[in-house]
């Protein structure tokens, strides 16, 4: 009976050291991520990344903003710029003003929309040509990115964040604030490059992301959207709250949120690919 019953204090004692040792790992190891690394650490190594290999296909960017804000100031002062000083009140001085103006503000929003069309594209060469200096781009398997999809300015789940946008007014807090409400949406819009490479159907898509396959609507009022231990909302998270720096945010981090999302990539293609191919 004695041995017994230290047999059972034994079995006892190592069932629980078994769940303290499962619970310190939850804690200090990264094994709780699908793909063995912590998402939101992306953003950051993609910065250390640019930095040290030089060569991700960005480096002409800004000269193509500066020749398209250009292009589009040269054509509308010469084609744009009298017409409108006489809709404005017949050629007076102050018409003149009003047109210039004008013409001014038409090149800011003419350039915008270009740019975003042209980062785009800037951020699908800096995706592609950080995973192939990993060495995890398949020529064989995967394809780049359509040209058509750098056109679409709409974005996943846009219209909340454009509602949610003022909230960087506030400064930090505001800013947090948005990068949490539109997190797994700014995770899964970086993402979407990968998924196109290796043609994961829009339905695995969602569920990768959210867990099963629910609409944009849905899952926005789902709480799993917003779990910490949801990998797409953490690294959109990040990827969200760098790109609402104020000045240099939304030119400067879209390209290195495009390289961390191929540093996921890798990682998700040394883990095997998603895991949701796995599961169907």
């Amino acid at each position: 009976m004695a041995s017994l019953a230290t047999g059972a204090k034994l079995v006892g004692a190592a069932t629980s050291a078994a769940s303290h040792l499962n619970a310190a790992k939850k804690v200090v190891s990264l094994s709780k991520f699908r793909y063995g690394h912590d998402p939101s650490h992306y953003p950051v190594k993609a910065m250390k990344f640019i930095s040290t290999t030089r060569r991700c296909g960005s480096e002409s960017f800004e000269a193509v903003g500066i020749t398209v804000a250009f292009i589009c100031l040269v054509l509308l002062l010469v084609f744009a710029l009298k017409p409108q000083a006489a809709a404005f009140g017949g050629e007076q001085w102050w018409s003149w003003l009003l047109a210039v103006l004008a013409v001014i503000l038409e090149t800011a929003v003419l350039s915008a929309l270009l740019m975003a069309v042209v980062q785009s594209k800037a951020q699908t060469e800096v995706f592609t040509e950080t995973m192939k200096l990993e060495k995890c781009w398949d020529a064989e398997r995967m394809t780049k990115q359509r040209l058509a999809k750098d056109f679409q300015i709409f974005k996943k789940n846009f219209f909340v964040r454009v509602i949610t946008f003022p909230l960087n007014i506030v400064p930090v807090l505001g800013s947090a604030l948005y990068a949490a409400i539109n997190a797994t949406f700014v995770g899964w819009d970086y993402m979407d490059r990968y998924f196109d490479a290796v043609k994961l159907p829009s339905k695995l898509q969602r569920v990768e992301v959210f867990g099963e396959d629910r609409s944009d609507i849905s899952a926005l009022c789902h709480r799993s959207t917003y779990d910490e231990d949801n990998e797409y909302a953490r690294f959109g998270f990040m990827v969200a709250l760098f790109e609402a720096t104020p000045v240099i945010g939304s030119v400067l981090f879209p390209l290195t949120n495009a390289c961390a999302a191929a540093l996921f990539a890798c990682d998700i293609e040394r883990a095997g690919g998603p895991s949701v191919l796995m599961d169907h």
